[in-house]
C-alpha cells in the first residue's frame, strides 16, 4: 500500500502541515509507504516532501491520494482528472466577508477557494473534516461518505524543551493573557485589545496580552492593530505581537500564559485550544464555529462580546483557585478523549476501507 498526502503548502509550524507530518511519520513506522507531495515546501520540510511540479509528470498511478484541502490551487484539477482512489481532508475555508476593506486578493481567494470546493463532491472515495462543524459544510455541498478525524498532533513533542531565555523576558508580576494564531481579520484580534483595555483600566494595570502567530499575513490588519492599541494608550509592554517565533519560543508563550483568551469569530478547528488544554492554561472563548467543539466542558464559553464581562471572566479565572482546579481536571479529561478520537489508526480504518 502506497499513500500520498497532497497540500498546497507544507509549512514549518502550520497546523496542516503537522498533521500531514504526524501521519506521514505514522505510516512509515508501520512499514507503509508514504509520501508528502506540495506545491511549495519550507526550507527546512524539504527533505521530508517532494515538489508537485517534479511528480504530476509521473504520478504513482497505484497509491491511494489525500488531497488536504483549504485553499484553491492546481491540486483541485490535478484530483479531478486522476484515476485511483483518493480522498480528501476538508480543514476549512475563511468566509471571504472577513477580508473586506483589507485585501482584495484575499477576498478573492477565499471566494475562489469555496468555488473549487463545489467543484470537488463526487470527486472522492472518501471525505474527511477534521470537525463535526466542518463535516456538516461537506455535507452541505453534498460531498458523500463524509467522516470526522481531528487534527493529529504529536501532544509529546510540546513536552520538549522551552526557551527559558524568551520565557525569562516576560515572567514578572504581570498576568498573561494570551493568544495563538495568524493575525487576522477572522481571529478578531481589536477585540482582544479591547478587553485587555478595560481590564487594565478598570480591573489592574499588571496585565498583558501576548499575540503568538505570523504578522506578515495581511500587512494592513496588523497595522489598524497596532493602531489601535496606540489609541487606547496600549505600550509594547502592554501587548506583545511575537510574529513567527521558533517552536521552543512558542512553548515559553504557553508556559507564561495565565489565561488563553479567543475572540475569533471564525474556526474550523482552533488547535490552540487543545494545547492550551495540554499545557492546562485556563481558556475563555468566543463560542463560534467548531470551537465548543474542540474545547468540550474544558473551558468557559461566551456568546455575546460585552468585553467588561469578559474581563470579568478572565479576572475570575486569574483568582478563582476552586474555578482553576476544576478546569484543570476538565482538561486533562478533555486531552484523553482527543488523544483517542484523533489516533492515527482510525484513520489508517477508514482509508483501508475504500
Amino acid at each position: 500500500m502506497i499513500i500520498e498526502q497532497f497540500l498546497p503548502a507544507f509549512h514549518y509550524g502550520d497546523a496542516i502541515g503537522n498533521s500531514t507530518l504526524s501521519f506521514h511519520r505514522f505510516l512509515a513506522e508501520k512499514g507503509i509507504e508514504s509520501r508528502i507531495i506540495a506545491l511549495t515546501i519550507d526550507e527546512c520540510l524539504k527533505d521530508r516532501a517532494a515538489f508537485f511540479n517534479d511528480y504530476k509528470d509521473n504520478p504513482t498511478p497505484e497509491s491511494l491520494k489525500i488531497l488536504h484541502f483549504a485553499i484553491p490551487s492546481e491540486l483541485t484539477d490535478f484530483f479531478l482528472n486522476t484515476k485511483g482512489k483518493k480522498a480528501m481532508i476538508y480543514h476549512n475555508i475563511t468566509p471571504s466577508h472577513f477580508f473586506v476593506d483589507f485585501s482584495d486578493q484575499l477576498v478573492y481567494f477565499t471566494h475562489e477557494g469555496r468555488k473549487h470546493l463545489e467543484r470537488l463532491p463526487g470527486c472522492f472515495d472518501l471525505s474527511i473534516a477534521d470537525s463535526t462543524y466542518n463535516a456538516s459544510e461537506l455535507r452541505t455541498l453534498n460531498f458523500k461518505n463524509v467522516n470526522v478525524s481531528p487534527l493529529m498532533v504529536n501532544l509529546e513533542d510540546y513536552n520538549a524543551p522551552y526557551s527559558e531565555a524568551y520565557y525569562n523576558l516576560f515572567k514578572d508580576e504581570r498576568k498573561n493573557i494570551i493568544f495563538v494564531g495568524r493575525i487576522t481579520p477572522n481571529k478578531k484580534i481589536e477585540d482582544l485589545i479591547k478587553v485587555l483595555f478595560f481590564y487594565k483600566k478598570y480591573l489592574s494595570p499588571s496585565i498583558r496580552l501576548m499575540v503568538a502567530g505570523n504578522i506578515n499575513t495581511l500587512p494592513r490588519y496588523f497595522y489598524a492593530v497596532q493602531n489601535l492599541a496606540g489609541r487606547f494608550y496600549l505600550s509594547s509592554e502592554d501587548i506583545v505581537f511575537t510574529g513567527h517565533i521558533p517552536f521552543d519560543e512558542l512553548l515559553a508563550v504557553y508556559r507564561l500564559g495565565d489565561v488563553f483568551l479567543s475572540m475569533s469569530e471564525h474556526e474550523g478547528f482552533c488547535l490552540p485550544l487543545i494545547e492550551s488544554s495540554y499545557f492546562q492554561i485556563p481558556v475563555v472563548a468566543y463560542d463560534t464555529g467548531a470551537v465548543s467543539e474542540t474545547l468540550g466542558d474544558a473551558g468557559i464559553l461566551f456568546k455575546e462580546k460585552k468585553y467588561d464581562v469578559v474581563a470579568g471572566l478572565v479576572e475570575q479565572v486569574f483568582y478563582d483557585e476552586q474555578l482553576k482546579t476544576k478546569l484543570k481536571k476538565l482538561q486533562a479529561r478533555r486531552i484523553e478523549k482527543y488523544k483517542k478520537d484523533s489516533e492515527p489508526e482510525k484513520l489508517l480504518a477508514l482509508l483501508t476501507d475504500i
